[in-house]
């Protein structure tokens, strides 16, 4: 498949060598441009020198590499969770199941992989194009969570976490608290723009969106400051829409439910 003059980049992650070679022949012959690899540390090498349009992935009967995968392109590319397929079996167990249902990702089955693949990458890209105006997907390009300490300082740090991203000349400053004693977490944040910075968010709207859709909505005011306040769920992204057509995607890394009493989620 292509459009325009350049074909799409695609990424086939996989531990059996001769299923990836398969899809790779299948794919290649239909026009797209493909790469491979075999394990987590592979895919994330492979996504540092080259971007991607979309990613298969045949995780077999491994859950839990399924699960670092996604996780890994949840929080370094997460364009690319829109653009990825997942192969299962008749007998694929229930986790990978689950995984794809939680991330709202396609599955093929193998037995029809020849019939039903190359249509499923191409109905995303398909739903793309279509989609009512333009929406960015934003970069994270710091998490307080990542940043090394000494041994045995982590326990004690504040609980708060404090992520960056990017978009273009766009920049979303966040910080996420837990309330102490409850599952709810504070989340406030702040909009900027490095080409405009007197510019004004008065009025755009924020909305968090959960699992089940819309969990707590904000509206900024003039420089771009925001707060919500929401129950503790896994899984969050924000919509920040700058304008009437143009709306900025930030997902949040997975959030985890404390595994000590002094911490909200790690």
């Amino acid at each position: 498949m292509s459009t325009g003059h350049e074909r799409q980049r695609l990424l086939i992650v996989g531990e059996e060598p001769l299923a990836r070679d398969d899809m790779r022949i299948l794919l290649g012959s239909a026009g797209f441009e493909c790469t491979v690899a075999s394990n987590v540390q592979e895919t994330l090498a492979t996504m540092e020198q080259k971007k991607f349009d979309a990613v298969v992935l045949d995780p077999q009967s491994s859950s839990s590499q399924a699960a670092k995968v996604i996780s890994r392109i949840n929080e370094f590319r997460p364009n690319l969770l829109r653009h990825t397929v997942i192969i299962t079996d008749e007998d694929t167990n229930s986790e990978i199941k689950d995984l794809a249902e939680r991330y709202s990702i396609p599955r093929v089955q193998r037995k029809f992989l020849l019939q039903q693949l190359w249509g499923s990458l191409e109905a995303l890209f398909v739903h793309d194009v279509l989609k009512h105006g333009l929406r960015t997907v934003a970069r994270l390009i710091s998490d307080s969570f990542r940043d090394p300490l000494p041994v045995g300082v982590r326990g004690l740090q504040d609980r708060s976490r404090r992520l960056l991203y990017a978009a273009g000349s766009l920049g979303v400053d966040l910080l996420i608290e837990p309330e102490a004693g409850s599952d709810r977490l504070a989340l406030t944040g702040q909009v900027l723009d490095s080409a405009k910075p007197d510019r004004n968010f008065d009025g755009v709207p924020v909305t968090l969106q959960g699992w089940k859709g819309p969990v707590a909505q904000a509206t900024a005011q003039e420089f771009g400051e925001f707060h919500l306040d929401f129950n503790f769920e896994s899984n969050f992204s924000l919509e920040i829409r700058i304008a009437e057509t143009y709306c900025i995607t930030v997902p949040l890394p997975v959030l985890e439910r404390a595994r000590r009493s002094t911490a909200g989620y790690s």
